[in-house]
């Protein structure tokens, strides 16, 4: 919904309308509702009366408790934004599975895929955040997760400059490399690209003690060679690995110098 037309950082996080739609999101009842239709009709009118509950003001001519410009301003630019959301869009986000559904999946079944490739990219950022979002929760309880958290195509959640819901994703998963160090949680980023416009933010970077560098993009060759410089690595080489071998560096490397390790792949999986 663009953040309701609120385009800078202080806006988007301050504005009533998202206080309005996290208060109702938080509240769980949404879940009931069974078709798209339901839930439109839900949020429309919880969060207008949420708007309404917050921003009302005393008329001192009648006493009586209404809605200024600026709280009617409100109302019209959620009902504006809110209507670009399509029947397809709202189905995307009916599920019933909570966060905690899937690291309770992750515990007893060793392993959850959570495809995010349907809707737009900021359903995808949102669903993210929502599990990013508990999984600092438990470890800000002191709680140990033992658990590997695998982010694939990671420049669309912490792309080289983040804009909007992207700078929150980012900075989510710099959070999350830097508690899951001391509870258990390893956050394993997969791009196809190391830095720069093609790869990921260097927050993010900065907190990866562990590297595997496979066949590489000429864009990235400066940055992977300062990552490999010890191993005096020649550089035409590195966008020549043959699919299944790495250069691996960092804290669990035993070696001072990288290593090339290789990964038998199945056959017919490239």
């Amino acid at each position: 919904m663009d953040d309701f037309g609120y385009y800078y950082a202080a806006g988007i996080e301050r504005n009533p309308i998202r206080t309005a739609l996290e208060t109702v999101i938080h509240s769980g009842n949404w879940r009931t509702c069974k078709t798209p239709a339901d839930l439109r009709s839900h949020l429309q009118q919880e969060v207008v009366n949420a708007i309404c509950a917050e921003l009302m003001k005393e008329d001192p001519r009648t006493h009586e408790m209404r809605l200024d410009s600026y709280g009617k301003e409100c109302v019209q630019k959620f009902n504006r934004r809110f209507a670009k959301l399509s029947d397809e869009n709202l189905r995307n986000v009916m599920g019933t599975t909570k966060p905690e559904d899937i690291v309770n999946k992750v515990r007893s079944e060793h392993v959850a895929v959570v495809d995010l490739s349907a809707g737009l990219k900021e359903m995808r950022l949102s669903v993210f955040l929502t599990i990013a979002g508990y999984l600092r929760d438990l470890m800000q309880h002191k709680q140990t997760l033992n658990i590997a958290l695998v982010v694939d195509e990671a420049p669309q959640y912490c792309p080289y400059m983040p804009k909007h819901i992207e700078s929150r994703t980012t900075e989510a998963i710099s959070e999350l490399c830097a508690l899951g160090r001391s509870y258990g949680l390893s956050v394993v980023i997969l791009s196809q690209g190391i830095a720069g416009e093609i790869g990921i933010n260097a927050s993010v970077r900065r907190n990866l003690n562990t590297q595997f560098i496979g066949k590489i993009h000429p864009l990235d060759m400066e940055e992977a060679k300062r990552l490999l410089a010890q191993g005096k690595i020649d550089d035409k080489s590195l966008t020549l690995l043959p699919e299944g071998d790495f250069y691996f560096l960092g804290k669990m490397n035993p070696s001072p110098v990288p290593l090339l390790i290789h990964f038998d792949l199945p056959e017919g999986v490239t």
